[in-house]
């Protein structure tokens, strides 16, 4: 690992304070999406073991936050941009209206409240004017007074909403009469669930507690005075508590079907991750799959120090899998910065 110096404590201590922070709130988000599968009618397994009804889950990670969401509000597009399709340099050149509008990006989620069907509300200009910055995150304007939990502001949408129509969300004593008196279809957020979300916690503790450390040690460092020599100690130190981390993938389940795998992958900040699910050499043989590979991602761990990862195959393996009978083995490895980890799986039917 390339060794960085700082030749005065004043810039060692400003290292600290920018390591100790959250993620910038000007990071992108990023939606990972699982099918899932509902009650349906008091339908039973032996009554029929297909009748079950598909709901589409979220995690959707932004600014520092993860915040899971299940599709119940039927809003098709407009909704949180996914910049897991627009890397940082592809979309550098890029004018914000041009991210907001890439085909590629658009999601179903919504993680607030929206007002559908007013002109002011879904004006480009306008849904971009509560967004400051470069990246916009959504693709809609919030009709609700409260933050989604995504290091969202109301400040910044509020205005926005009373200058274009004339109501003042912080003070609407009732958002779907607000928004039908501007002849608007008012649109609840899609439900806010608890998925992945102990996966997330479990990830990102040993990360804070290397946080809290280094909050801590710049404050120390602030107070004692410390001399040139310590400060870039101090600093090194810092740097690789939060770059030089383990590796680790786990799963947000352990047995899961074809489409539905999510890994979550913890490691150093914006390192590179390659992860694949490998199958054994005798269900390749039987399910004539032309690799034991059957699934390989290229991805980046996030500015948190994990990244939630889709593992889902290409269409012709989807079709070999098909033919699946009975639950098969499968491990589920990940490499990054000259680093592995691997762990057991099951494919189901």
């Amino acid at each position: 690992m390339k060794r960085i110096n700082y030749p005065r404590a004043a810039g060692a201590l400003a290292v600290l304070a920018a390591l100790a922070l959250p993620a910038s709130a000007a990071a992108a988000p990023g939606v990972y999406e699982v099918e899932a599968k509902l009650d349906f009618g008091g339908t039973t397994f032996p009554t029929d073991p297909t009748a079950l009804e598909s709901q589409t889950q979220y995690v959707v990670s932004n600014s520092g936050y993860s915040v899971g969401f299940a599709e119940t509000n039927a809003v098709a597009g407009d909704g949180v941009l996914n910049y897991k399709v627009l890397p940082s340099v592809y979309r550098a050149p890029a004018t914000a209206e041009e991210k907001r509008t890439y085909p590629a990006a658009q999601t179903d989620v919504q993680a607030h409240a929206t007002c559908s069907g007013v002109a002011a509300l879904t004006s480009g200009t306008n849904i971009l004017a509560w967004q400051p910055g470069a990246d916009p995150s959504y693709n809609y304007i919030p009709w609700q007074k409260v933050s989604a939990g995504l290091g969202d502001d109301p400040s910044k949408w509020i205005p926005v909403v009373k200058t274009a129509t004339g109501v003042d969300l912080s003070t609407a004593s009732n958002l779907t009469t607000a928004c039908t008196g501007l002849g608007g279809t008012y649109h609840a957020a899609d439900t806010s669930t608890a998925i992945a979300s102990s996966l997330i916690a479990n990830a990102v503790a040993p990360l804070q507690k290397q946080i809290d450390t280094l909050t801590k040690a710049k404050t120390a460092a602030e107070k004692a005075s410390a001399t040139d020599k310590a400060a870039r100690k101090l600093a090194e130190e810092g740097y690789q508590a939060l770059f030089a981390r383990p590796l680790i993938v786990s799963l947000a389940a352990k047995r899961f079907g074809p489409k539905s795998g999510v890994a979550l992958v913890t490691g150093s900040v914006t390192d590179p991750v390659i992860v694949t699910i490998e199958v054994t050499k005798k269900q390749k043989r039987t399910l004539g799959l032309p690799s034991r590979e059957i699934v390989t991602v290229n991805d980046e761990i996030g500015d948190q120090g994990a990244e939630l990862i889709t593992l889902k195959p290409d269409k012709a393996t989807l079709k070999a899998l098909a033919k699946l009978k009975r639950p098969i083995p499968v491990i589920v490895h990940a490499v990054s910065g000259g680093l592995e980890d691997s762990i057991k799986a099951t494919i189901k039917p």
